[in-house]
């Protein structure tokens, strides 16, 4: 072999190892972004999965390591007209608005403006409770009912339903019935943990009296615009389109038979905030979760203590802090969360906070949905996805409208001795089927279903009782005397039994 030859040898040699290098750069490159597609596709296919099942109509956003690894749409922002979602749809949080009202008091306590350990009473002079701090109320720990009940019972609730915009009700008017009839506490404050609603609707009352200024306008000024959460708002509900709010969506719910859409998006008790009220984007919440890794809102010990879980006088800790539960993983990881739900709208946020990973999910229709993050979080982990089980009422409803009420029967039978394990039974969904049925006319295929479900469960009063009603709908008196008589055997305290006896007694 001559010199030339030797060189020709050489210089292939080192254009193959040159091509060998960037076909092994290349394929590395194209295996990371095959592996990250795959991650994303996981999300995306689990989602629209459960979009075709009915389980799910919203916006979500996962967020890996600091980073955006999904976002989408699903469905409908509204029925009437039907109206797209878009990345920059306008959700009601509900309940995950507790968490700004929480950092609304945390950033006032910064500021030297109160104290966790001040009594209530300081700030609302005109409740009746003793012993209760703003600390009990972040915690709900405080043993104050929950509003809502009691609004019902005490506040103009015909004209409410009528007209629930003009007879709409907000925070000074819960604060004038807790003042007026002065419901009692549950326990003593500090004594146990009881979710609360009416904790969280003071907090924002004692956010704009201690700042002398409207709660919707603090959380802007001191919360929104530091974050540049442009699109989220204290938002002051109207029930139609509202041109200052072009991408709002509204709550809507689907009947059993899976068609049918009605409206779920108002309710007089909308002009309620600090529990709820905050309206809000993926985007905005997204810029939320990367706030609350810095100090531009409070100092970094505040946002300890806000994940911190609250304790009661035995020394006994809780799983809730200020506005977030708290949950330990099984790698001794800390997760933050809150869900939220009002109207239609069902919320989520999920941190990981040690490994900045997030989950954020919006919806506006809730009809249909349990437990949907589950599988989202099972995907964030690399395990396979666990699909939610399907409520029974939604499947039978479905089956009801497309063969009638013999095929549906056959078919509850076939799923619940089959697929036991792929649906929710209980009375209550079956209730409330028999009950969606008799308020479309359908006072057959209802009685049939109230039949089922007492086969099903004997021994609850509520089941005689439903069944009582649709055969009082269908003039069968008789009957129906003979089921409320049974629900008095059974629970003699049922509402309103002895009252429905009393009055077929007398036509008999």
């Amino acid at each position: 072999m001559n010199l030339f030859q030797v060189e020709d040898l050489k210089y292939t040699a080192t254009i193959i190892c040159i091509i060998c290098f960037f076909s092994s750069c290349s394929q590395i490159q194209n295996k990371s972004k095959i592996k990250a597609e795959t991650k994303s596709d996981k999300y995306k296919s689990y989602l629209s999965e459960l979009h075709v099942r009915g389980q799910f109509n919203g916006n979500a956003l996962i967020i890996e390591n600091g980073e955006i690894v999904f976002q989408g749409t699903f469905g409908i922002g509204n029925f009437d007209p039907i109206d797209s979602l878009r990345l920059n749809s306008i959700f009601r949080l509900g309940s995950v608005s507790k968490q700004f009202t929480a950092m609304g008091i945390m950033i006032l306590k910064d500021k030297g403006k109160l104290s966790l350990e001040q009594d209530i009473r300081k700030f609302i002079p005109e409740l009746p409770y003793k012993g209760i701090t703003i600390r009990h109320l972040l915690n709900h720990t405080s043993g104050l009912p929950d509003y809502s009940m009691l609004m019902n019972e005490h506040w103009k609730i015909d004209l409410a339903y009528d007209n629930p915009e003009r007879f709409i009700a907000g925070n000074e008017d819960i604060i004038q019935m807790l003042s007026t009839h002065q419901p009692p506490v549950h326990f003593k404050p500090g004594e146990k943990w009881e979710y609360s609603n009416t904790g969280y609707n003071l907090l924002a009352t004692i956010i704009s009296r201690t700042s002398e200024t409207p709660f919707d306008e603090y959380l802007r000024e001191h919360i929104f615009l530091p974050t540049k959460m442009h699109n989220t708002s204290v938002y002051k509900y109207t029930p139609s389109y509202d041109k200052q709010m072009p991408n709002r969506v509204f709550g809507f719910g689907t009947k059993f038979n899976g068609v049918d859409n009605f409206s779920t998006d108002v309710h007089y008790l909308n002009g309620a905030y600090g529990e709820g009220g905050i309206y809000s984007t993926l985007e905005d919440l997204m810029k939320w979760d990367r706030i609350l890794y810095t100090e531009v809102l409070v100092s970094k010990q505040t946002l300890e203590e806000t994940f911190s879980p609250g304790i009661l006088n035995n020394g006994e800790e809780t799983d809730y802090g200020f506005g977030w539960f708290i949950e330990i993983l099984p790698n001794g990881k800390k997760v933050v969360k809150h869900m939220g739900g009002w109207d239609g709208f069902l919320t989520n946020i999920y941190r990981e906070i040690e490994e900045k990973n997030c989950i954020i999910t919006l919806t506006n229709n809730n009809s249909r949905y349990f437990n949907i993050d589950s599988g989202l979080i099972d995907i964030l982990h690399n395990k396979p996805p666990k699909f939610p089980k399907i409520f029974i009422a939604d499947e039978i409803g479905e089956k009801i409208h497309l063969e009638g009420i013999t095929a549906a029967m056959n078919y509850y039978e076939k799923l619940k001795l089959e697929r036991p394990d792929e649906y929710i039974f209980n009375e209550f969904e079956l209730n409330f089927l028999g009950y969606e049925l008799l308020g479309d006319s359908k006072v057959d295929e209802s009685i049939a279903i109230f039949k089922l479900n007492l086969e099903e469960y004997p021994n609850s009063a509520n089941v005689y009782d439903s069944y009582g009603d649709a055969l009082l709908v269908k003039g069968d008196t008789i009957n129906a005397l003979k089921n409320f008589k049974k629900v008095k055997t059974i629970d003699s305290t049922f509402s309103d039994i002895k009252n429905k006896i009393k009055i077929l007694e007398e036509i008999k």
